[in-house]
């Protein structure tokens, strides 16, 4: 074994549907340790937990192989699948209540339940966080600095389980900041703003665009252009306002700005995009030939920043939910188990009130998207005046569309 390494661990439990099984459970989850660093030293172990069954239907045998695994994660995931395997008893570790609740009407299965698995971990906001392979399976956790892991959702394929990564539908903010180099991205305009709707569970979602200059009620009072709501109050008060004007429970945002986009793009290794038509704009340094082509940072800024566009502003959010959907069909050729390195990466880039759970949930969902399929649409507005400044009005068809998106989804995208 190379220094550094994880041993593989097999560890299994013996299911009943007997009370004794609580006692025997209780015991395993007591003798389990918790620590923050992987022992190397100590060779694979096997630790069984199994009680005789008195009860009519036979025993199930789980058993459970990881590799990698963060001292602490084989437990929970045992015992995610021991409650999977017979949802009648309570589980003895800690699993989200919305996904203890999906799975409570699984058929427990009869004989033995063998998982062997692969584990990819990484920290973000002073988090532990992994995702779980095994097979078709899925499973996210996530711990704090003591290893106290949590399942925090999972496709759990082999009981003919969807995706389960938080409650339906997931719907967040996502704001770019015009702040160039050097400048904080929490005090200046918000140059783009995008819904997005993800259903996990049916592995739908979508895009929507608010043009910036949307004449809007700030939740502070009183009119303004949106994207001056951010300069003037930061992006908690933009979400205040994005909430208030969509009617959408939106979860929280993520704001980046020119710097840390561009640095993102490159750092996320960069990605294939089909530019529409051909541009030549010299303010934003758009130069491209239309069709695809290798985007790295500074070309996806450069395409993101072109405003001299036939429909101005609301061509150029669309043109922002495109490059949203390359980088989705990059995100998923590199597959889930890239996913905790991404949100490092993610993280590093960016500023979020989402806490760590729900950001790994959520960029989990968009492993379940088909990006071709997704819509990408801005909201309908028309372009006029209030005193001096020209705003987009937004019409009703924009706030049907608000609508629309309240079940993650839009029908008419």
């Amino acid at each position: 074994m190379k220094a550094g390494n994880r041993p593989t661990v097999h560890t299994s439990m013996k299911l009943s549907r007997s009370p004794i099984f609580l006692l025997a459970a209780a015991l395993f989850v007591a003798a389990c340790t918790t620590a923050t660093e992987p022992n190397t030293t100590t060779p694979s172990t096997v630790v069984t937990a199994s009680a005789p069954s008195t009860s009519t239907p036979p025993e199930t045998t789980v058993s459970v192989e990881l590799t990698d695994s963060p001292e602490g994660l084989r437990d929970v995931v045992l015992g995610l699948y021991a409650y999977a395997s017979d949802p009648s008893v309570a589980p003895e570790v800690e699993i989200a209540s919305g996904l203890i609740d999906y799975l409570a009407d699984l058929e427990p299965p009869t004989g033995e339940v063998s998982v062997v698995g692969t584990v990819t971990a990484g920290k973000i906001l002073e988090s532990q966080i992994a995702v779980v392979q095994a097979g078709q399976d899925i499973i996210l956790a996530v711990a704090g600095d003591i290893g106290d892991w949590k399942i925090a959702g999972a496709r759990l394929t082999r009981f003919g389980k969807a995706a389960w990564y938080g409650d339906e539908p997931r719907l967040a903010l996502i704001i770019g900041s015009d702040a160039r180099p050097g400048q904080n991205p929490l005090g200046y305009r918000a140059d783009s703003l995008h819904l997005i709707g993800v259903i996990p569970s049916t592995g739908e979602g979508s895009i929507v665009g608010i043009p910036r200059d949307s004449w809007v009620e700030a939740s502070y009072g009183g009119n303004n252009k949106f994207t001056n709501v951010m300069a003037s109050r930061g992006p908690e008060v933009v979400l205040e306002t994005a909430r208030n004007l969509t009617d959408l429970p939106l979860e929280g945002y993520v704001v980046t700005g020119f710097q840390g986009f561009e640095g993102l793009v490159d750092a996320f290794g960069g990605f294939d995009f089909d530019v529409p038509f051909a541009m030549a704009e010299p303010k934003s340094q758009a130069f491209f030939a239309a069709g695809l082509q290798l985007f790295g940072g500074a070309d996806a800024l450069a395409f993101a920043r072109n405003r001299t566009l036939s429909g101005g502003d609301f061509t150029r959010s669309y043109h922002h939910g495109l490059l949203m959907v390359a980088a989705l069909r990059k995100v998923e050729a590199l597959g889930i188990a890239d996913l905790p390195r991404l949100l490092e990466l993610l993280v590093e880039f960016t500023w979020t009130d989402l806490s760590a759970e729900q950001l790994l949930t959520l960029a989990a969902s968009a492993y379940e998207l088909t990006p071709d399929t997704l819509p990408n649409v801005v909201a309908d507005g028309r372009v006029g005046t209030a005193g001096s400044a020209s705003v987009v009005y937004l019409t009703e068809a924009a706030f049907t569309t608000f609508g629309d998106l309240a079940d993650g989804v839009l029908e008419n995208g």
